[in-house]
């Protein structure tokens, strides 16, 4: 007995089921086409784009993570591990200090403090921002010199001590400062130009630059929060650099950032 076989038939051209099948097929392309246009158009929105100040943001993050290190290497009375450890975070500091502080001169570079002094009406001069550098210099000095008489438990003290107030400062400074730089941008301030002719110009031909930007990427990849600490301040960095800066200061980077790190910020850099 034979098996009966049913075979498709094929739609003939221009009939009504050929019809609909080509509307259907030309929908999905539509559709398809305006889907791939919108993840495009997403994509570009989510590209990460420099946020200048960012440099001084961020700085604080160099700050607080340097301190959690030194803090588990005191706690741990390694002496040795963390006076090598506190000399560079003294020496960060003093030049992220210098970018705030100014150089003392009445003209250019001012520093962040005059720049915000001179916008708003003497807002740090009233928060007494540079009265708590002031007490800072004066912890500093003293941890130094517990280092340098060899006695951990001074160390200890002091070290808790300053601690406690120079995170109290950074928030501080954070919620006076970081509200009125966006104001500027409200106001339409260049804050490119004011970035590189008012802060960063404090402190780019310094000879201790590389390791500015070093111990800031060592840190910050170190310490992420979650985040892209050190992704963003190197692409705070590049968005200020001239070419020629960007070659040296980027050598610099890659030496100090694995590389899978370095390449978000390639990424970033080439969106």
């Amino acid at each position: 007995m034979g098996c009966s076989q049913s075979t498709a038939v094929e739609p003939q051209k221009g009939s009504l089921t050929q019809r609909l099948a080509d509307r259907v097929s030309n929908k999905s392309i539509k559709q398809r086409l305006a889907a791939s246009q919108q993840a495009s158009e997403q994509a570009k929105l989510e590209k990460p784009k420099p946020q200048v100040f960012a440099i001084m943001r961020n700085g604080h993050e160099v700050i607080r993570g340097a301190q959690l290190d030194l803090k588990e290497l005191i706690e741990a009375g390694d002496l040795d591990g963390a006076h090598v450890l506190w000399e560079k975070h003294s020496k960060w500091m003093h030049l992220h200090m210098t970018m705030e502080e100014g150089n003392g001169s009445d003209g250019s570079p001012k520093g962040m403090f005059k720049v915000l002094n001179e916008k708003f009406d003497g807002i740090v001069e009233k928060a007494s921002l540079s009265d708590m550098h002031d007490d800072l210099h004066a912890k500093e000095k003293a941890i130094s010199e517990a280092f340098a008489a060899k006695n951990i438990r001074k160390v200890q003290s002091e070290f808790a001590a300053y601690d406690s107030i120079n995170l109290s400062h950074l928030n501080k400074e954070e919620g006076i400062m970081m509200p009125k730089v966006q104001e500027m941008k409200k106001m339409g301030v260049p804050m490119k130009k004011l970035m590189i002719q008012e802060l960063l110009a404090l402190v780019v031909d310094s000879p201790d630059f590389e390791f500015f930007v070093k111990f800031a990427n060592e840190i910050l990849e170190k310490h992420t929060g979650g985040m892209p600490r050190a992704r963003v301040w190197d692409h705070a960095l590049w968005a200020v650099a001239t070419p020629d800066q960007w070659t040296v200061w980027d050598a610099w980077i890659k030496e100090t950032l694995k590389p899978e790190t370095y390449q978000e910020l390639q990424d970033a850099i080439a969106g």
